[in-house]
């Protein structure tokens, strides 16, 4: 039996340029006191990220990719590879973490999200507590890290206009979620999934859409996980800090969530516009837009009305167009598996 068979949790990472966070990463991936194997799809990095990995590293299942490729398929891949190392396993107490380059665990992280798990069977994911990482040069001319107590996520969070936020992101940490356990859906930077549940989601071998390339694909999965009376959980236990770049802000509302648009790069605004109108076209049920009018069209008016004024967002919705096909055809298969009446979904939004 391979080292993959013999551990239960498969750290997958794929990098894009993302070099400046993987030794701190790995450092403390080091210090973890889990049973676990790595796995890094890198999509072309050309900042040796890969050759960092490799290098010194032999216990590391690398896949190297000769484009970038994003983030789901990037990830497809590496959950391919994780499952083919279990062939023959009890999926059911296996688990896969979705981890970011730039992430730091602390040494418990692991250990605690498994122990949940295990003594959660009705859960199919979890995350830990984020918390705001920011990398600075110290006085000695090194990369240093300040890890903060000012929390990045501790769930996502789906409003009844179908935006989603991270729950206190920007808050200071006051223990104010620790007994908030249930939650929407995983966020991205850190999703711990059970192996047997990525299963019941995969489609045509796709846990997340190759399509989405990247942003709102954890929406994506966390929508459909619910559809399918998933549940999702958060360990205020397990800790971990995220070096994000721009945090969302719950308390801020939409409106000034599209000033900050400006200052997002193009590449994003498109993607998160285009995989935005994906996820309702495969998700929104036509009763929705009787029962949530009030707050559905006048944020989708205003995502439109900004689109005007950004290139690149009204590129996102022209090229929403092109997926038409395979979303109308998804959206086929998850009414047929659907568990939860539109009702029932309904009362998880806020």
């Amino acid at each position: 039996m391979d080292a993959l068979q013999q551990a239960n949790i498969s750290v997958n990472i794929v990098t894009w340029n993302s070099m400046a966070y993987l030794p701190s990463l790995f450092d403390s991936l080091d210090e973890q006191d889990a049973d676990f194997r790595i796995i890094v799809v890198d999509n072309a990095s050309t900042d040796g990220s890969g050759s960092f990995v490799t290098d010194g590293r032999p216990h590391v299942t690398m896949l190297r990719n000769m484009n970038n490729f994003g983030f789901t398929r990037g990830h497809n891949q590496a959950i391919q590879l994780s499952l083919s190392g279990w062939q023959g396993q009890d999926l059911a107490n296996r688990y896969i973490f979705v981890c970011n380059p730039d992430l730091e665990c602390d040494p418990k992280c692991l250990s605690e999200m498994t122990k949940f798990m295990d003594e959660h069977p009705d859960i199919d994911a979890c995350m830990p507590k984020l918390y705001q990482a920011h990398m600075r040069i110290d006085e000695a001319d090194q990369k240093t890290t300040d890890r903060t107590n000012i929390l990045d996520a501790t769930g996502m969070v789906l409003t009844k206009a179908r935006r989603a936020y991270d729950r206190g992101a920007s808050e200071p940490d006051q223990g104010q979620y620790d007994g908030s356990i249930e939650i929407f859906g995983v966020c991205g930077a850190a999703s711990f999934f059970r192996a047997s549940s990525v299963i019941r989601i995969m489609d045509e071998n796709q846990f997340y859409d190759d399509a989405f390339f990247a942003y709102k694909e954890d929406l994506d999965i966390a929508w459909t996980m619910r559809r399918l009376n998933m549940k999702s959980a958060f360990v205020p236990s397990a800790i971990a800090w995220h070096h994000r770049r721009a945090p969302s802000q719950p308390r801020h509302g939409w409106l000034k969530a599209f000033k900050s648009r400006q200052y997002k790069p193009a590449f994003v605004n498109y993607l998160s516009t285009r995989n935005h109108t994906w996820t309702l076209l495969k998700h929104l049920h036509a009763s929705d837009l009787f029962f949530h009018a009030p707050w559905i069209i006048p944020y989708e008016f205003a995502k439109l009305i900004a689109a005007l004024l950004s290139l690149a967002s009204l590129k996102g919705y022209l090229a929403s167009i092109g997926g038409l096909g395979r979303i109308s055809k998804q959206r086929k298969r998850l009414t047929r598996l659907n568990s939860l009446s539109p009702a029932e979904f309904r009362k998880l939004l806020v």
